[in-house]
């Protein structure tokens, strides 16, 4: 940038009358709404003086100005172009700036230069945050209209300075409002503002030629003070009275936005100011001011605050609005006591309409299903896109519990009901967390209590309305420090396989051995799955266990195999996420590839729970996978669950392990030793291999071997050992009664 340039353009900066000004609510809700809608931790206005830029606004930073050599948004005023840094730690020309090695850590910058009137640049407005990579080149097409608000309303104020000035200067003699008048003029063309003039004595008002533009009439047409009021639409009428009233009878700045309907029945939005100005011998007293036509200004906002408010696919609020209508609806409750409950509803089976038919599909259900909410909430209530697949509804005031379970039902009704698109029928159905208002003043809470009842509803029977409930509290807490524990055995290696053998009862010879997840606490201590079942229960958790349970029966395959030649297989149990995940046989197949290990070698167990999700098709697909590769499957806990006869029928099960909750009952309890006779009968007619579970004692393995079970696991043979351990394990004939009494 040339000298004379960079002169010129702070003497246009200077002119603006801006810098170091108190701030403006319209140049903060810009700010405020960038940061909302890029959700990023810093937004500013900034104004590129000689050797500063100064924040006209700014949200997430804390000073004022900072030195301009230092500055991102210099760059932008000198290139003049939008700038967009990934990560200023990669980028030569900021990398040991202080604003990226020291507070606020800068590592994403996006800005885009702001410019007056004339095209001159002042600064610009621009987005940072700490994470790297957080904004991306659409981001930058989406700041530009941004930054021509905030240059529209730059001008506004630069516009309202003149406008003062005229108004300041309208009472001086003759040479000096000669003068104002062709500034003014000059004004009216480029801002569409026009002046006008009443004048109390004769009751004249005085229009100039921009306001018969604005109101659509023919220049000179005479215009009564009764006839310019009835230009304004009637609910805006009083207010434009009032305010003109004031400002004749007791001096009060006029200055309020109202909508018009003009000469040709167009409806704009303008901006009215007027004073009055007291007259003397020779200028009688009157009022002056101005029209400006801001529709274009007030509908840019309407606009924003729709953004703002609203999610872009369904046009439900979004999570910023509705908490903002929680946190009204709170503090009306305390004012008036009257009840409210927040309903959160989350839709089952909508992944896999993404994972079928592709997110387009997934969006148009998404719409779909917003619409019918949109539809079935009673009047006064609200309703948000709350997440993902996720919608979140404020009952009406009043609304009792009953009302509220009622409202759910509908709103559950309304959306099981089936989508259909181009002759294609999807269908998802949903499960509805409720709480009562009076739980929590706070609306952070409230919506975690909802989300609670929702998880736990979606456990125990999805598709249905579940309260919120104190006692779901404490199990809470117990998932939460389970999940706790095995995150951060996860992240400190700390989770490791324990290897039980599954012997040939009458030989106690090992044929294979089942890999149980087992983890070290910091302190020392050991648990085993049983302890942590919460966790192994979060879907997001049990990918992450899976995985490393795989990972870790590769590895140890090697030793297993030469400390016990003889075995014939191990065992890996899958969780239901695993086998909801499309790609769970690929990535298990690859992994035992990668080792050389032949999927003869694994049995991969499953419980007859996992077998009753809603999307049966899909575990059918993966188990048929792997089937199809070699790989045994055994049914686990078998006897615990539901429907088993029609389990062995329509999945590929080679083998059938007995609970040990029926084997440790059966020598006591006569009706539970038929029902394993039963169980090992029924199993062995359909040529399936049966295994029993928990074997404590002699008498237990005796009374399976009598009824023809003749393999099995636990304690009596031998606990969960790890690979080096199972090279000084004793199996066989004698070795049951030793191992046993070396675990207990």
């Amino acid at each position: 940038m040339k000298h004379g340039d960079e002169a010129a353009r702070l003497a246009a900066l200077h002119a603006l009358q801006i810098l170091d000004t108190q701030p403006q609510e319209c140049f903060d809700s810009i700010t405020k709404l960038c940061s909302n809608l890029f959700a990023c931790r810093i937004a500013a206005i900034s104004l590129v003086d000689r050797d500063r830029q100064w924040f006209l606004s700014s949200v997430g930073i804390d000073v004022t100005e900072t030195p301009r050599h230092i500055s991102f948004c210099d760059y932008v005023v000198r290139s003049g172009g939008g700038l967009l840094v990934s990560d200023a730690r990669e980028n030569s020309r900021f990398a040991h700036g202080p604003l990226v090695l020291g507070n606020p850590h800068i590592h994403s910058y996006l800005g885009y230069p702001l410019a007056n009137c004339d095209g001159v640049l002042m600064g610009t407005l621009c987005l940072a945050d700490s994470r790297p990579n957080h904004f991306t080149a659409q981001h930058l097409d989406l700041l530009e209209p941004l930054a021509r608000i905030v240059e529209t309303l730059i001008e506004a104020h630069r516009q309202r300075l003149e406008a003062a000035a005229l108004s300041v200067h309208l009472d001086e003699r003759s040479h000096r409002l000669e003068k104002s008048n062709r500034i003014f003029q000059q004004a009216e063309k480029v801002a569409k503002i026009g002046s006008w003039e009443f004048e109390f004595s004769a009751n004249r008002l005085t229009l100039s030629d921009e306001i018969y533009a604005i109101c659509g009439l023919a220049k000179g047409d005479p215009v009564s003070p009764v006839r310019a009021l009835e230009f304004f639409v009637p609910e805006d009428r009083p207010d434009i009275e009032r305010a003109l009233r004031e400002s004749m009878d007791r001096g009060v700045r006029a200055n309020l936005e109202a909508s018009i309907v003009t000469a040709g029945g167009l409806t704009k939005r303008v901006r009215v100011m007027g004073e009055r100005f007291d007259g003397n011998a020779e200028i009688p007293s009157r009022m002056v001011g101005i029209v400006q036509d801001v529709s274009q200004a007030y509908h840019d906002r309407i606009a924003l605050q729709r953004a703002a408010d609203h999610d872009m696919l369904t046009g439900l609020y979004n999570r910023h609005a509705f908490d903002r209508h929680l946190s009204e609806r709170i503090l009306a409750h305390r004012k008036s006591g009257e009840d409210f409950c927040v309903l959160l509803l989350d839709l089952d089976g909508f992944k896999d309409v993404n994972d079928t038919f592709g997110h387009l599909v997934g969006d148009v259900v998404l719409e779909e299903i917003s619409a019918r909410i949109a539809k079935a909430i009673p009047p006064g209530s609200v309703a948000a896109r709350w997440g993902g697949d996720e919608f979140a509804v404020i009952a009406p005031t009043g609304a009792s519990t009953a009302d509220a379970s009622r409202i759910g039902e509908e709103l559950i009704a309304a959306i099981t009901n089936q989508v259909e698109m181009s002759g294609t029928k999807v269908g998802v159905s949903a499960t509805c967390g409720l709480v009562h208002g009076t739980n929590s003043p706070i609306a952070r809470e409230l919506m975690r209590m909802a989300d609670l009842a929702l998880y736990n509803g979606k456990t125990r029977e999805p598709g249905r309305v579940h309260w919120y409930d104190a006692a779901l509290e404490h199990a809470n807490r117990l998932r939460q420090d389970a999940i706790r524990t095995v995150r951060q055995a996860i992240d400190e290696d700390r989770l490791f396989a324990g290897y039980q053998p599954i012997v040939h009862l009458p030989t106690h010879a090992p044929i294979g051995f089942e890999a149980l997840m087992r983890l070290t606490t910091r302190d020392g201590g050991r648990l085993t799955a049983t302890q942590v079942l919460p966790a192994i229960l979060d879907p997001a958790l049990a990918r992450d266990i899976g995985e490393r349970m795989i990972n870790l029966v590769c590895q140890d395959f090697a030793s297993i195999r030469a400390a016990q030649p003889d075995v014939q297989f191990i065992s890996i149990n899958a969780t239901e996420a695993d086998l909801l995940g499309r790609d769970f046989a690929d990535r298990l197949l690859s992994s035992l590839e990668a080792k050389q290990i032949s999927p003869r070698c694994v049995t991969l167990e499953i419980t007859e729970t996992m077998l009753l999700v809603s999307d049966a098709s899909t575990v059918q697909a993966v188990l048929t996978k792997l089937r199809r590769a070699g790989m045994q499957i055994a049914l686990d806990d078998f006897g615990t669950g539901f429907s088993s006869l029609s389990h062995l029928r329509d999945f590929p099960i080679d083998k059938v392990k007995i609970d040990g909750s029926f084997v440790q009952k059966m020598c006591s309890e006569r009706q539970t030793r038929l029902i394993v006779q039963a169980l090992i009968g029924m199993a062995k007619n359909l040529d399936i291999e049966v295994i029993a579970e928990g074997i404590e004692t002699e008498e237990q393995r005796d009374l399976l071997m009598q009824m023809g079970c003749y393999y099995g696991q636990g304690f009596l043979i031998s606990p969960a050992e790890t690979p080096c351990r199972l090279k000084t394990l004793r199996l066989g004939p004698q070795a049951a009664s030793a191992n046993f009494r070396a675990a207990a």
